[in-house]
């Protein structure tokens, strides 16, 4: 196991994540899947030489959706009298955002809200798409809940961090049908930290070739028949993953990158909040100013 520490140049906090023993067509695997389009804005904000790669967009409907939307996390680096999903950003919980979307985005029949009980009661009656399933212990705990609590017979279920409120529907519906398409996907964007391995912790073995790494997003799309069997096989080996394709790729099948937007940040500490709203204010200004444009 080694250890892969993110510097990021522009201004946002160091992460650090580890590669287990396994090839990942997410971490620079040696042959990386072809890599979908999702939206113009997504097109716009990557590096030049990746253009050229994106394979054509496939506008195909995918009907019976099933979603489940984590929202267990307690949030502590946020410093905050609630979890980090309930804090208002423009108006509204965090977590409103992805519901909202959610529930507009065509083809979703149910959502799974992955939910304390002390938080249920907001929600309860809203929509007959919503039930219900506890937070687990680790994420892969929280997945597991939300997809006992899946009705049978959905199309692929759409796995979403309710700390991204920053999705875009184009980039999730794309998602969709890559993993309708080849079984399962994920939303991601080219990694533009420079990266380091360290075997310690402490001193710097070598920089990383970023030119094959990618930053992993949410939503994360998977076939229900693979996600079972992802999770029958680390049940059984008693493995612990930190995201859903991981259940995938441990079982050697192929998981599509989706291309996602930088903005689809993970809203994590106080500084986050801040970007996120930025964000969106500059997406108001963009929608008000696009009503403005006189037709032709």
């Amino acid at each position: 196991m080694m250890n892969l520490v993110v510097l990021s140049l522009f201004g946002v906090a160091a992460t650090a994540f580890s590669v287990g023993p396994h090839r990942s067509a997410i971490h620079g695997g040696l042959h990386p899947p072809p890599i979908s389009r999702a939206a113009p804005s997504a097109r716009r904000r990557q590096p030049p030489l990746l253009a050229a790669s994106l394979s054509p967009s496939v506008d195909g409907h995918v009907d019976n959706v099933g979603v489940i939307l984590l929202a267990g996390g307690v949030g502590k680096r946020m410093n905050a009298d609630r979890p980090k999903q309930f804090l208002e950003l423009m108006g509204k919980p965090v977590l409103e955002h992805s519901v909202e979307l959610f529930l507009t985005l065509p083809g979703v029949k149910h959502i799974v809200l992955v939910l304390d009980e002390a938080y249920r009661d907001t929600f309860r009656g809203r929509d007959e798409r919503i039930v219900f399933a506890p937070p687990g212990e680790e994420r892969q705990d929280s997945v597991w809940n939300g997809l006992q609590a899946m009705p049978e017979g959905v199309s692929v279920v759409c796995i979403h961090d309710s700390a991204r409120p920053l999705v875009t529907q184009g980039t999730v519906l794309q998602c969709i049908r890559d993993a309708n398409t080849h079984g399962a996907a994920v939303v991601g964007v080219p990694m533009k930290a420079t990266v380091k391995e360290s075997e310690d912790g402490q001193f710097v073995l070598r920089t990383i070739e970023r030119s094959r790494l990618w930053e992993i997003q949410t939503p994360q799309v998977i076939q229900p028949a693979l996600l079972k069997e992802g999770f029958a096989l680390v049940r059984e080996k008693s493995l612990a993953v930190t995201d859903d394709v991981s259940l995938v790729e441990l079982l050697g099948k192929p998981v599509k990158l989706t291309m996602g937007e930088y903005e689809n940040l993970k809203i994590t500490t106080p500084e986050d909040m801040v970007i996120a709203e930025q964000f969106m204010r500059a997406r108001q200004r963009e929608e008000t100013a696009a009503e403005h444009v006189p037709s032709r």
